[in-house]
């Protein structure tokens, strides 16, 4: 991660900006390292609503998000629990042991107070042979409680962030998408959320960007895209107007918008529609100035990437859909009910032509006014 985040920021220092790392980014930095790169174990709806649970938010019985999410106290489980709620959720491989193997989780004691008869949870290195309660501040020991307490686990270091991670799940399982496993042809250089200034107190922000290059069918193809992130939030006015900015600041660049949403608001569909139409400018080698891609959970929690993680009719319509480029036009129809810029490139160029056509046909016809003032000379 740090040598591409470097060659990203050296890359924009060269335009002037000053970038660094946002607190975002720190955490999801954090995770990444703790998973040692294995993202796709986050490809999972029902361990993110575990974690959110555990760290005082809302979600459904079945770990599902909810529209109002409200964070709370963070909550431990017994053991017995995490163990069958993680079996339950995982169809690949043993995922309580490879999360257990990776400290995301602290086991401890929730201890019984004699004397307020409240209960507290102490971390394993705090259990001795007295206990110091935090609701009475009594000590009390630790023979004859211990018996009756319940060995429970939290969540432990980033994972113990609410909010999705502050939304850090979305911003890895975005750059998870691209990784070479799903697309052989594609090599990405990424960075983590970041922000940078600029000259005359300029500011530029994103949740992810990264160098991309594919080759298909032996045609290269590269550039760099910015990526704003919403985990189960909607996009608001100001995420739009973040990603004008960027579109703005860099022609060329492909701008994602990525959610574990299945599908996207009416609100949203406008304002992302909006930049792609002004993204559909044609710009060279028949791309546009800022194709738009439009990643929701349909994309980013399968584990298969498009078209195969559609549902069949678009598997179909869309089989001949290969490197970026191609997607962004594929998700634009998809999700904005655009038409191919293709068909919109030709649509114009016609209009142009026939109006050419137009113009060389008046300026070839006869001037009449002329031809009654001669007729009228020959016949004096």
């Amino acid at each position: 991660m740090l040598p591409a985040e470097s060659v990203v920021f050296a890359w924009l220092a060269d335009f002037g900006w000053k970038p660094e790392v946002s607190p975002p980014g720190r955490l999801a930095k954090q995770m990444y390292r703790q998973l040692e790169g294995f993202l796709s174990i986050l490809k999972n709806e029902q361990l993110l609503g575990l974690f959110e649970h555990m760290n005082g938010g809302l979600v459904a019985k079945d770990g599902s998000p909810v529209e109002d999410n409200k964070v709370q106290q963070e909550r431990d489980l017994p053991i017995g629990e995490v163990k069958s709620r993680l079996q339950g959720a995982s169809k690949r491989g043993n995922l309580y042991d490879y999360l257990v193997s990776k400290g995301v989780f602290k086991i401890g004691l929730r201890v019984q107070c004699p004397r307020c008869l409240r209960r507290s949870w102490f971390p394993l290195e705090s259990v001795r042979d007295n206990f110091s309660c935090p609701r009475c501040l009594n000590a009390f020991s630790a023979t004859g409680t211990v018996e009756s307490a319940t060995w429970t686990y939290k969540t432990a270091g980033p994972f113990s962030v609410p909010h999705y991670g502050d939304g850090a799940y979305c911003v890895l399982l975005t750059l998870e998408f691209f990784n070479s496993r799903n697309f052989s042809t594609m090599r990405t250089t990424p960075v983590l959320s970041f922000k940078a200034t600029g000259p005359g107190g300029k500011a530029l922000e994103a949740d992810a960007a990264a160098f991309w290059q594919d080759a298909v069918f032996g045609e290269r193809k590269d550039g760099i895209f910015f990526a704003e992130c919403k985990t189960y939030d909607r996009f608001q006015a100001k995420d739009f107007t973040r990603m004008r900015q960027l579109a703005k600041t860099f022609p060329g660049a492909v701008l994602v918008f990525s959610t574990l949403r299945k599908s996207l608001t009416p609100q949203e569909i406008k304002g992302i529609t909006r930049i792609a139409k002004r993204g559909r400018k044609y710009w060279k080698s028949d791309r546009p100035i800022n194709p738009v891609l439009i990643l929701t959970g349909t994309e980013l929690l399968h584990f298969s990437r498009p078209p195969h993680c559609w549902e069949e009719s678009l598997q179909k319509k869309f089989d001949h859909v290969y490197g970026l480029i191609a997607l962004c036009d594929a998700t634009q129809r998809i999700y904005l009910n655009l038409p191919s810029w293709q068909t919109e490139w030709h649509e114009k160029w016609e209009k142009k032509r026939e109006q050419l056509r137009a113009k060389v046909s008046v300026a070839q016809q006869p001037d009449s006014s002329k031809m009654a003032g001669s007729t009228t000379s020959h016949e004096l």
